[in-house]
């Protein structure tokens, strides 16, 4: 899966899940399923959603129908109800590589799939946009939940991929320090300057 860049970025999103789990379990059991007043009644809610949401995508870029598709969801969705966080870690699990069978067997990402909506008819959807939906609409949700876990006391769950937290570091240092603007373009051409470059002003 190293050779398409929607590929990838369907690995970061079952990455970034995993961090979100990883998070919720070091947690009091109770942060997982506890009312609160927020976007969702509980972070299990959010997840839940998420997972369903998924799965629905899946069935569209496997060509199943709308109906085929509801029933499918509505069924996994009674699977999960009830489950504990580390059960629906393990549902996730599972999706995750029903996506990447999926995904391995396509030669082409790139072409179009037709699905029949209910209401609005024919549908047109390339898979790579659509896989780049799923991750998009996952890191809107991951959002939910870290603003949740701030709401019962606890810090949010940090889901920016090694290599990009190395250049948000250090745009955050230039940024901080009073080397000039125009000078950020020399640093950022090579990996390796910019590694030397954040362990310099590390420990200076």
């Amino acid at each position: 899966m190293e050779n398409n860049r929607a590929k990838k970025m369907y690995d970061y999103h079952v990455w970034a899940n995993q961090q979100v789990f990883q998070k919720l379990k070091q947690l009091p059991e109770g942060v997982y399923g506890d009312t609160i007043k927020s976007v969702f009644p509980s972070v299990k809610e959010v997840l839940v959603h998420l997972y369903a949401t998924d799965i629905t995508w899946l069935e569209i870029m496997k060509g199943s129908t709308v109906q085929e598709t509801f029933k499918k969801v509505e069924q996994r969705r009674k699977e999960v109800d009830g489950t504990t966080l580390y059960e629906l870690e393990s549902s996730y699990d599972e999706l995750a590589k029903d996506y990447d069978n999926f995904l391995t067997s396509q030669p082409d990402l790139e072409r179009t799939i037709v699905t029949e909506h209910p209401k609005m008819g024919a549908c047109e959807f390339v898979l790579a946009d659509l896989i780049h939906h799923v991750v998009n609409h996952g890191t809107y949700h991951r959002g939910n939940v870290s603003a949740m876990l701030h709401q019962q006391g606890e810090n949010g769950t940090p889901t920016v991929i090694p290599e990009i937290c190395k250049l948000v570091s250090f745009i955050w240092l230039l940024t901080s320090s009073r080397l000039p603007i125009p000078l950020w373009g020399i640093f950022l051409c090579k990996k390796e300057v910019l590694n030397s470059t954040l362990i310099t002003y590390s420990t200076s």
